[in-house]
C-alpha cells in the first residue's frame, strides 16, 4: 500500500471511532440544515404583497415596513419579547419633565441623546437637526401624511444642546398618554442631507409647521413647501437605490418589481459594538431578500423548495401539512405564537345604504365568525368585539362577540325599511325614488386562498339574512389606493396592534384616516380626552366608554384575533414575538453548527 494511501484509511479508522463519540443524529440533523445551495447568512423572507414604497413617511403598507425597518432607525423601538420600549438610535429612554413655565406650561419635555457612533452613509453624524427635519417633513401639510401630523401635532419645538449636536430636548405643548412613543418611535429619522438637498424645509420653524392653521397658510403662500412635497413624493426616494438611506445596519441594493427587493449588511456597521448593549440596533444576517409571494400555494412551494428561510401567515391547513412532512419538518421550525392583532371587515359608513348603524349591525348578525374561525383557520383565532386586543387590562369585557343569527339580521334590516319585495331573496328599498337591492362589493386582496375563501363563507351566510355580496378580488396595491380614495363599500382587512396604550385618533377621529367615516363631535371629543389622560383608572374608563360607542355604531364587523402561523429555516435562532409578522428579521443569526 502506497504510503498516501495508508494515511487516508488511517484517518477514516479515527473518524469512524471518533464518530462514535457523538450523537450521530445531531452530525445527521446539522448536515442537512446546513445543505444548502445558496450563502447561509442570507434570509430569504417571504412577504404577502409588494410594498407600495419604502418611504415610511408616506407608506401605508405593513410589509413596507418590514422592509423599511432594515434600513431605517428609530428613536426608540419594541423589545420583541417584553414588549417594553427599548433605546435603538438613542443612549437611553427620554428623560420627562413636567412644562412648568413658558408658552407651553402643562407640557412635557422629553431629552434625549443619540449614540455617538451614529452615522449616515456619506459618514456625516446622525444629529437632532436630521430628527427636526424628520418632523418638519411630515408636518409640510403639502406631504401626504394626514395621519403622522394627526398623532406629532403635540409636538411643538425641540432644542438642541449648543454643546451637543446629537442631545435635543423636544417640548410638548400638552400630557400626551403616547407621549415618548410618539416622539420617539412613530417615525424613523431621515438624513436631512439626502432628503432635502436644497435645504427647502430649513426655514420653516417646528411651531409653524405643527400648527395647524399656520402650516395651511404658509404653503399656500410659499412655494417651497410644495416643492419639497414633489420632492419627497417622488419615486427616487421611494424606490430608487440612490433615494432610499437611512441609518441602519442595511443598505437598500435593488427592487425588481413583482421578483424581489434586496438590502445588504453594510460594511463597518457604526451600531455593531452596540448590540450587545442595545439589541435593537442587531442585523445580524449578511443580506435580506424579500419575495413578494402573493398566491399562498407558490409561496409554499417556494419553501417546500429551500428557497424561502422565514414564512409568515401560513394558511392554517398548509402549517399543519408543513409540519407533518418529513423534508420540511427536518429543516424548518415552527411557531404559533399569540399574534397582537385582529381582522375585520371595514363598513364604509358615508354610503346610504350603509348610513343606518342597524344595517351595520345586521351585516354583524350576518356573518357567521364561528364558522370561519374553525373552517378557514383550523380553530386558530377567536371572536372579539373591540378593536382593542382582548389581552390588555382595558378591553372592555362587557361587549360580547355578535352571534351569527340570519333572522335577527332580518329584523334589524326591516326595523331599517329594507325588506324583499319582490321575494328575490335579497333584501329592497326605495333610496331617492329608486328600488335599491342591498347587493355589497366586497373588496378583498387577490391571490390568498384564506381571504377567498372567508369571503366566500361570508357571501354565504350573509344570503340567508337577504344580503348580496359581490366579491370583487384586487391587487394589494390597488386596494390600498382604493381605501385612500374612500372607493369601497365593504373590505376585508388586519392590523397589527402595538404593545403600548391605544391610540385611536388615526383609525376613529376626523383629523385621522378615519377610513369608515365613524367620527363625529362626540366620538373626537372623546379620543382627544383619553389623548390626555394619564391617570390609568380615568383612561380606562374612557377607553371602555368609545370601545361602546364603537360597538354601537359598528363601523366595523369584528372577525377574529388569530395565532402566528410562522416557518423559519432551522439554521437561525429566533424567539417569536406576538408582533406581526411574528419575527424581527435583524435578530435572525445564524447558529454555530456542531
Amino acid at each position: 500500500m502506497k504510503p498516501i494511501y495508508a494515511l487516508s484509511a488511517l484517518l477514516a479508522l479515527f473518524l469512524v471511532i471518533d464518530s462514535g463519540c457523538k450523537d450521530p443524529s445531531e452530525t445527521t440533523e446539522d448536515a442537512v440544515i446546513f445543505e444548502l445551495n445558496r450563502p447561509l447568512n442570507e434570509a430569504v423572507l417571504q412577504i404577502d404583497a409588494e410594498p407600495d414604497r419604502l418611504n415610511p413617511a408616506l407608506s401605508t403598507s405593513t410589509y413596507a415596513r418590514i422592509v423599511a425597518n432594515t434600513v431605517f432607525q428609530y428613536l426608540l423601538n419594541i423589545d420583541p419579547q417584553s414588549l417594553e420600549i427599548v433605546p435603538q438610535l438613542v443612549k437611553s429612554r427620554p428623560v420627562i419633565a413636567t412644562i412648568t413655565d413658558g408658552p407651553y406650561a402643562g407640557g412635557m419635555a422629553y431629552t434625549f441623546e443619540i449614540h455617538d457612533e451614529a452615522v449616515w452613509d456619506n459618514g456625516s453624524p446622525v444629529t437632532a437637526e436630521d430628527y427636526i427635519f424628520t418632523l418638519k417633513a411630515v408636518l409640510n401639510p403639502r406631504v401626504p401624511a394626514p395621519a403622522y401630523r394627526a398623532y406629532l401635532s403635540f409636538i411643538k419645538e425641540v432644542q438642541v444642546d449648543p454643546d451637543n449636536p446629537r442631545r435635543f430636548t423636544v417640548l410638548a405643548n400638552k400630557k400626551y398618554i403616547l407621549g415618548e412613543e410618539a416622539i420617539g418611535a412613530a417615525l424613523p429619522v431621515f438624513p436631512a442631507y439626502l432628503y432635502d438637498p436644497q435645504s427647502l424645509l430649513k426655514d420653516f420653524s417646528l411651531a409653524e409647521l405643527s400648527d395647524e392653521a399656520k402650516a395651511a397658510e404658509l404653503a399656500q403662500n410659499d412655494p417651497r413647501l410644495q416643492q419639497f412635497a414633489d420632492l419627497f413624493t417622488s419615486p427616487k426616494f421611494s424606490r430608487e437605490k440612490e433615494g432610499v438611506s437611512g441609518c441602519g445596519p442595511y443598505r437598500f441594493e435593488s427592487w425588481e418589481t413583482g421578483q424581489r427587493l434586496v438590502v445588504a449588511k453594510k460594511e463597518n456597521y457604526w451600531g455593531e459594538g452596540l448590540v450587545e448593549k442595545y439589541p435593537a440596533l442587531a442585523g445580524f444576517p449578511d443580506k435580506f431578500i424579500f419575495l413578494p409571494i402573493t398566491d399562498a400555494n407558490a409561496a409554499v412551494t417556494a419553501l417546500k423548495d429551500l428557497q424561502i428561510d422565514a414564512m409568515a401567515n401560513i394558511s392554517p391547513n398548509d402549517f399543519d401539512d408543513l409540519q407533518k412532512n418529513e423534508f420540511t419538518a427536518k429543516r424548518y421550525n415552527f411557531y404559533s405564537p399569540p399574534l397582537l392583532g385582529n381582522t375585520f371587515i371595514y363598513i364604509n359608513t358615508r354610503l346610504p345604504k350603509l348610513s343606518d348603524k342597524r344595517v351595520r349591525r345586521a351585516l354583524a348578525y350576518a356573518v357567521n365568525v364561528e364558522e370561519i374561525i374553525e373552517t378557514v383557520y383550523n380553530g386558530l383565532g377567536s371572536p372579539y368585539a373591540s378593536p382593542v386586543h382582548p389581552s390588555f387590562s382595558y378591553y372592555n369585557n362587557d361587549l360580547k362577540p355578535i352571534p351569527y343569527d340570519p333572522e335577527k339580521a332580518r329584523e334589524l334590516l326591516k326595523e331599517a325599511g329594507w325588506t324583499d319585495t319582490n321575494n328575490n331573496g335579497i333584501v329592497d328599498k326605495v333610496i331617492n325614488g329608486q328600488l335599491e337591492e342591498l347587493s355589497l362589493n366586497y373588496k378583498i386582496v387577490a391571490g390568498r386562498d384564506n381571504i377567498q375563501n372567508v369571503a366566500l363563507l361570508v357571501q354565504e351566510s350573509a344570503k340567508k339574512a337577504g344580503i348580496d355580496i359581490q366579491i370583487e378580488a384586487k391587487e394589494f396595491a390597488v386596494l390600498a389606493d382604493d381605501f385612500k380614495r374612500r372607493d369601497f363599500e365593504l373590505a376585508p382587512w388586519g392590523k397589527s396592534i402595538s404593545p403600548s396604550l391605544w391610540e385611536p385618533k388615526q383609525d376613529f377621529h376626523s383629523e385621522g384616516d378615519d377610513r369608515t367615516g365613524f367620527a363625529t363631535a362626540e366620538s373626537d371629543a372623546l379620543i382627544d380626552q383619553i389623548q390626555v389622560t394619564l391617570d390609568e383608572a380615568e383612561r380606562t374608563r374612557l377607553y371602555k366608554k368609545l370601545q361602546a360607542m364603537l360597538y354601537d355604531e359598528m363601523p366595523l364587523v369584528y372577525l377574529m384575533v388569530p395565532t402566528s402561523r410562522i416557518a423559519i429555516h432551522k439554521r437561525f435562532e429566533i424567539t417569536p414575538t406576538p408582533i406581526f409578522p411574528g419575527y424581527f428579521p435583524g435578530q435572525l443569526k445564524l447558529r454555530q453548527r456542531e
